[in-house]
């Protein structure tokens, strides 16, 4: 299991090293609304968390989760209704509709995976159905269990949006034993871009920092341990020691710019 969870960890890490040229800065993005509304028991959360806690970008026509398309499915509530009965949605999600008090009302518009998409990646998602609440949150029908998503505060959105529009990567390179990254970030200082990267979840940049702060934290659900450790005020390294391998970062800020290498070494 905790092999699995590292694996899906870098599964999740890969898309987000993009070329500046390949962003859609027209895009919004969702996060995962954890615990209150993940209605599964305490041994199996982690497992959830893991395979879920990523964020998805949308525009009114299509979602994106880890590079695979959902199209918008322009429909009424009794199309909405036909669609879902199709795939015994009512049925199969009676007790979780009736736990969150939710029904055919509360729909806007529904998503489904794009049939263009061929790769195996997204062949293989074991979610192929998205709802778009009148509330504007996503929910996601997941083995039995519904998944929400709600979208970032607008100043979020500029931050992760910054993020992307100053970010220019080197082509990855790949070792015997690992991979690593090197981005790079102008005009924008460490606590920028850190700041920034902690909305995507898989980075497991969970904690606020402050420069000359080191510290270490555990984190069980993932069942890794992180260390932070500032070298001066223009250098942090982050080391993520997973039971499945080790990720680290090093931010180098030089230059109006900062220097991001990252570093993977899976078992």
């Amino acid at each position: 299991m905790k092999n699995f969870l590292f694996r899906v960890f870098l599964l999740f890490s890969l898309p987000y090293f993009t070329l500046a040229s390949d962003i859609d800065f027209n895009k919004n993005h969702y996060y995962l609304i954890k615990i209150d509304k993940i209605n599964v028991k305490e041994q199996e959360r982690a497992w959830f968390v893991g395979s879920l806690n990523t964020l998805i970008s949308s525009n009114e026509q299509n979602i994106n989760i880890l590079g695979c398309d959902f199209k918008r499915f322009e429909v009424s509530k009794e199309n909405i209704n036909n669609q879902l009965n199709k795939i015994n949605f009512f049925d199969d999600y009676d007790e979780e509709l009736k736990k969150y008090g939710l029904s055919l009302n509360n729909f806007n518009s529904l998503y489904f995976i794009d049939s263009s998409n061929q790769s195996e990646r997204c062949s293989n998602l074991s979610y192929k159905i998205i709802i778009l609440l009148n509330n504007n949150e996503l929910m996601i029908p997941y083995e039995r269990y519904l998944i929400f998503y709600k979208q970032l505060a607008i100043t979020d959105e500029n931050k992760i949006n910054n993020l992307k529009h100053n970010k220019k990567c080197l082509e990855r390179k790949y070792f015997e034993m690992g991979s690593m990254d090197v981005c790079y970030y102008k005009n924008m200082t460490i606590l920028d871009v850190y700041t920034a990267m902690s909305f995507e979840p898989s980075n497991v940049f969970r904690k606020k920092i402050k420069i000359g702060e080191n510290f270490t934290d555990t984190y069980d659900d993932l069942s890794v341990e992180v260390k932070y450790k500032w070298k001066g005020k223009n250098k942090l390294e982050i080391e993520q020691n997973f039971d499945g391998g080790v990720t680290s970062y090093t931010f180098i800020y030089q230059n109006n710019r900062t220097k991001l290498i990252a570093n993977y070494y899976p078992d």
